[in-house]
């Protein structure tokens, strides 16, 4: 897409041209002296997450989407050779697209020749393609240390996960199920990686280093957004003066099959969440929430040639909520505009009196050159919603109010108005994105002569960005959609549907920063605390917030104020500092919160994590002659533990799973065992009361808010007891586990959920636990070789157990399309019935030694177990039909023998013979 973009004609190309010839650009970068990237084979990396519901693709070179399918520069998903890594595809698997692009903008003011001009160093502005303003920041060079800085980390906090490349990714450090950890910077200037601007000429690095951190996960509550976190730090030696930082987003929307599907996109923004929330006593009471999401849709949900009805293909909405701005305490400007080769139809809301150079406001919405970009950059703007433009009255009720930070004097800004000849066409969708930034950043420095304030960012100072990019199903609705909206026909904003919008960036939010949770130890939970102001985890435990004692925590307050998610007298007048230390964020400003007449129910510091499954059962395993018995311990029912969230102990089962490849998503669900227990559920079946054992309560009963509720069990209520082995434990046997075939077996906890603030029920992870393990024989048996004779031109690789989406497992190892598959190596012949700790040697009937193989149950080393299937068998061993100078062996009776090295058996020699076929 970005190819059919470029617009510019001879004319700009000749003054680009000339630009660059008359600027002496070495001279300005030795001036600013950012670390220079001199490197050319740059370690430029992708990946996709797939964890949610929502399959992003990032990109350690400063932006995440992906160029067009069937692009020649589009990028593959490295987990998926020869696939095109979706840009944002949403839900999973539904092959459409809610983005092309989401990029940084970085821009500061810098001098030259007595002359000051702004420069503007971006990840992507998806306009005039590749090699003119694109790709300005870049990782470090292929093959480098540490890998985040030369590529992307990933890391888990699954244990016992790997990635689809194989690679471990379990990590302690980790913070969410699948994290993407990536570093670049924009000090790199070679024009082969950077391009060369339309307007500006080479690429001008401002010495910015930006760490980014992406999140996601599998639980229900945060499938439907990404948490990305950015680090920025100045890396320069000179500080950035009046530093704006902003999120562009091009949320071309549409199914694949479309050949035009960015034509019909409209654009606005989200302040307020208004919802209805529980009270104490069951009833539910209006009341809303700032959530600030800007978004981008499609105009009606259509293809662009069904012009009626709810055929959709692209139903759904997304945007950006941004969790944590740079300096809290700035406001948000969101500016939208449309990019078209016509000069009518490229267009923009601006003030009739913003002030651009040239007023070239008027006739653009594009910000072509560094100087246009820092101007909607820092132009103050908060645009109004794309419906709008052909909507003059509308546009005059909505006009701007800002307040003169200095003199405290409001000012109107009045909108100008578009040609209404092309303003429905534009108001109804077109080719549109948006750009939400903040500025000036950094410590107030002084007043200029002309009145300016000037701010700096010095050398090694960092602030941090933290934004959700969040997924609503069902904004568009078969029970109401858009009429007609070809051509000029309005679109009717009263038929868009927030809802799931709203409610997931609201849980993107309690994500970030946990209600009412104490994450640094410093004794402030958050506001929610009740008109007593005072909150403890515990009745009688002292209330010390920062450090000073308040009293005793009584309990919950008599008038139900507490936690209950309203603010309340005097909750937004606390006593406490304006900043607090956090190890991982520096100092974080938590002062903006005093006052601010909002409900801020989070402490400040950053969590990233919500509302978690119990904790992980302690699986341990024992394989027989023919099954696997699969034991563990009862901690997830610990009764000292709590959800941190609801603060019940919200245990209700088990469930039994078998898988053949051991990703998370390929697992078959073998048992389920749960408590005898009930509850009470609205008419959608959603929990709305704790669990209990009563036998006793009415079928049915009238809640305080006027609803019914129907009581029912909580899940199948099949019981615990016939798996309980012993007051701690659990036993459950495989009956049907094949001999010789390892398999994946997990055992996992689930809850109930919670029925006070809607989480539905969370499972701990499948492969958190997993074990790798097949019938492996029997020690007191004899020693047999499997299969005898062994034919080499039969197919051992065939599948066998053929299940779910990762397929079947076979005898050797398959073709799945990685270096480690080597048909004519990858042989297997099991030696079985071995002793737990033995060595084996192979012979020629002529008594030359062919091979000498060590067997331990102990964990898999270069000498003991499996390599290729990854296994450590109890009572069993491969062997790979490979001689001791690494060649195959040629047909023949082959001889054995097995040396016992087990205690009290050592020293035992067992002895038999095979056949190989060739």
């Amino acid at each position: 897409m970005l190819y059919k973009r470029i617009f510019l004609g001879l004319m700009i190309a000749l003054v680009a041209c000339t630009t660059v010839d008359a600027r002496d650009y070495r001279s300005v970068i030795e001036k600013y002296e950012p670390p220079q990237t001199d490197l050319y084979n740059i370690a430029r990396y992708n990946r996709v997450h797939r964890k949610g519901n929502i399959w992003l693709n990032i990109t350690n070179w400063g932006f995440f989407g992906n160029e067009s399918i069937g692009s020649a520069s589009a990028m593959e998903d490295p987990e998926y050779p020869g696939t095109w890594a979706p840009q944002c595809e949403y839900p999973g698997n539904s092959n459409t697209q809610y983005l092309f692009m989401g990029a940084i903008w970085l821009g500061a003011l810098v001098q030259e020749g007595g002359f000051e001009f702004p420069r503007v160093s971006l990840g992507s502005e998806g306009w005039t393609g590749p090699g003119n303003n694109n790709y300005e920041f870049e990782p470090g060079e292929v093959g480098g240390l540490p890998r985040e800085d030369h590529g992307i980390l990933e890391r888990s906090t699954i244990p016992n996960s790997y990635n689809r490349l194989g690679d471990f990714v379990y990590s302690p450090d980790a913070i969410a199920e699948q994290d993407y950890v990536a570093v670049y910077t924009d000090t790199l200037v070679d024009r082969m990686w950077t391009g060369t601007d339309i307007v500006d000429g080479p690429h001008f690095p401002l010495g910015i280093r930006m760490k980014q951190t992406s999140y996601s996960w599998s639980y229900n509550y945060a499938q439907e957004f990404i948490l990305i976190d950015y680090e920025f730090e100045n890396i320069a030696s000179n500080f950035l003066k009046n530093l704006y930082v902003g999120l562009y987003v091009d949320a071309d929307v549409g199914w694949e099959g479309e050949g035009t599907w960015h034509e019909d996109d409209i654009c606005g923004f989200q302040q307020w969440y208004h919802y209805e929330r529980k009270g104490a006593d069951g009833t539910l009471i209006p009341d809303s929430l700032l959530i600030n999401t800007a978004y981008i849709a499609d105009n009606d949900g259509r293809p662009q040639t069904v012009n009626s009805g709810a055929d959709f293909t692209c139903p759904s909405v997304t945007g950006v909520r941004v969790v944590r701005a740079p300096n809290p305490r700035l406001k948000t400007s969101f500016n939208w505009w449309i990019s078209n080769g016509a000069a009518n139809l490229d267009f923009g809301p601006s003030w009739q009196d913003d002030g651009s150079e040239g007023d070239w406001t008027a006739t653009y919405g594009t910000a072509n050159g560094d100087a246009r970009k820092y101007f909607v950059l820092s132009n103050g703007e908060f645009d109004y919603d794309q419906v709008y433009v052909d909507d003059p009255d509308t546009l005059d009720d909505l006009a701007q109010i800002v307040i003169d930070p200095l003199t405290g004097e409001q000012i109107r800004h009045d909108w100008r108005i578009e040609n209404l000849t092309y303003a429905p066409d534009l108001a109804n969708g077109y080719d549109t994105r948006y750009l939400l930034s903040w500025g000036p950043l950094g410590i107030y420095d002084h007043t200029d002569p002309a009145g300016n304030r000037v701010y700096r960012l010095n050398p090694g100072e960092k602030f941090h960005m933290t934004i959700a990019y969040v997924a609503g199903a069902n904004f568009h609705t078969p029970q109401n959609p858009q009429g007609d909206v070809s051509g000029n026909n309005p679109v009717d904003p009263t038929k868009f549907n927030f809802a799931n919008l709203q409610y997931n960036a609201a849980w993107a939010a309690r994500v970030y920063d946990n209600e009412m949770i104490d994450s640094n130890g410093d004794g402030w939970y958050g506001e929610d605390t009740g008109t007593d102001g005072l909150y403890a985890l515990d009745i009688g435990d002292s209330v010390v917030y920062f450090g000073v004692y308040k009293g005793l925590y009584p309990g919950p307050d008599s008038d139900g104020t507490e936690r209950n998610n309203k603010l309340d007298p005097g909750e937004d007048d606390w006593d406490g500092p304006e900043f607090v230390y956090d190890p991982r964020y520096g100092d974080l400003d938590i002062g903006w919160m005093r006052g601010n007449g909002m409900l801020d129910p989070g402490d400040g510091i950053p969590d990233f994590k919500g509302p978690p499954p119990p904790p992980i059962p302690e699986l341990e395993y024992q394989p027989s002659e023919k099954y696997v018995t699969l034991r563990w311990k009862n901690n997830a029912e610990d009764p000292d533990y709590t959800d941190p969230f609801s603060g019940a102990q919200d245990f209700e089962g088990y469930r039994i799973y078998v898988s053949n490849t051991g990703l998370e998503y390929d697992y078959q669900l073998l048992a389920e065992f749960d408590k005898v227990d009930f509850a009470y559920y609205s008419m959608s079946d959603s929990l709305a009361t704790y669990p209990d054992i009563k036998t006793n309560m009415p079928p049915d009963s009238l809640f305080t808010n006027g609803e019914t509720y129907y009581r029912q069990p909580v899940g199948s209520n099949t019981g615990l007891l016939s798996i309980l082995e012993t007051d701690s434990t659990y036993v459950f046997n495989i009956l049907d586990a094949h001999p010789l075939f390892p398999r994946y077996y997990s055992v996992t906890a689930f809850d109930y959920g919670d029925p006070k603030s809607g989480t539905e029920p969370l499972e701990t992870a499948r492969n958190a636990n997993r074990v790798y393990v097949a019938p492996s024989g029997n020690p007191e048996s004899k020693v047999q070789v499997v299969p005898n004779p062994y034919r080499a031109y039969l197919d051992y690789t065939q599948p066998y157990l053929q299940t779910g989406a990762g397929g079947g497992i076979s005898w050797e190892n398959h073709d799945d399309g990685t270096p480690e598959f080597f048909p004519q190596t990858d042989r297997r012949l099991e030696f079985i019935n071995l002793p737990a700790e033995c060595l084996i040697r192979i012979y020629t009937v002529a008594g030359d030694l062919v091979q000498i193989i060590p067997h331990s149950h102990q964990p898999i080393t270069n000498t003991v177990g499996d390599r290729n299937l990854g296994w450590v068998s109890d009572y069993s061993e491969s062997w790979d039909l490979n001689s001791r100078n690494g060649q195959q062996v040629v047909s023949g009776i082959y001889l054995f023998s097995v040396e016992d090295l087990t205690p009290g058996n050592k020293g035992n020699i067992e002895v038999g013979k095979f056949v190989i076929i060739r």
